[in-house]
């Protein structure tokens, strides 16, 4: 006798572009549909001159400080600079630097090319790495700043009020997606209550859905939904920071900011008694 999996029947909407299919394998071993719909592109290389450029800026100048942010931006640089040759120089360069690192994945990109970082911040958020070196000091120190898909201003402001001269590594960025129909899908099925969960893995994605929901006038219904009986799973404070940013106020977080994490939490959620 077959026995009947804990999401059967459920539908989950995720809204990553990258590793939504490993949200969809995982959510589908646990029995639900998956409803695919990015709400955002992440868009590697924006400007590669841009980014030579403060490669070979950091290369003849070794700055003081560098933070790692993310593991994808980290092995983009690489990749970036292997290709320019300047693979070697930039290591060198790096290996010079006092190297935070906010998390694991960073880390982990950061010893394929052969470094290790100084400090890692234990909470994984880069607000943390930025406190961390003010308090290392930064007055008259260069940092250079490996971008995620957002510009960072606040934590470049931040470090330039204390007194640091902030160079920024921009690898990639976040955009909206090129074909929106899979994501206005996702918001026509949610409005129409035929979602149980959407999952969240960076916060531009929550802000894109409910933009994408305005253009056709249903931000307010949306909102309206996803507070109700949808579950709304974040990866982190910081993803669920910026649902709370756009009037997504009750998430489900995991205690591990990991896919698989995630999607234990959402599928807890959901086999809870209404």
């Amino acid at each position: 006798m077959s026995q009947t999996l804990p999401l059967t029947g459920r539908t989950i909407g995720v809204t990553a572009d990258r590793r939504g299919d490993d949200q969809q394998v995982m959510f589908g071993r646990l029995g639900a549909e998956v409803v695919l719909g990015p709400t955002i592109s992440t868009v590697k290389l924006p400007d590669p001159a841009l980014l030579r450029r403060r490669t070979e800026e950091i290369i003849a100048a070794p700055p003081d400080y560098v933070i790692a942010n993310t593991g994808v931006g980290v092995r983009t640089w690489m990749a970036a600079a292997a290709e320019w040759a300047l693979d070697g120089h930039l290591r060198d360069a790096l290996d010079q630097s006092y190297i935070a690192s906010r998390g694991p994945k960073a880390t982990g990109g950061l010893g394929s090319f052969g470094l290790a970082p100084q400090w890692r911040s234990p909470t994984e958020q880069l607000g943390e790495v930025v406190e961390h070196l003010k308090v290392l000091g930064v007055s008259g120190k260069r940092v250079a700043l490996q971008l995620h898909g957002d510009d960072c201003a606040d934590f470049v402001a931040d470090l330039e009020t204390a007194g640091a001269e902030v160079t920024t590594v921009p690898v990639y960025v976040w955009e909206p997606p090129p074909d929106p129909t899979a994501a206005m899908d996702l918001i026509e099925r949610t409005c129409a209550g035929g979602i149980d969960a959407v999952t969240f893995t960076a916060a531009p994605q929550a802000r894109s859905l409910i933009d994408l929901a305005g253009r056709v006038g249903r931000a307010a219904e949306l909102l309206t939904v996803l507070n109700g009986a949808v579950v709304v799973g974040c990866i982190g404070p910081v993803c669920a920071a910026g649902a709370a940013a756009v009037g997504i106020d009750d998430v489900v977080q995991p205690a591990n900011w990991r896919l698989g994490s995630l999607v234990k939490a959402v599928a807890e959620a959901l086999s809870r008694p209404a």
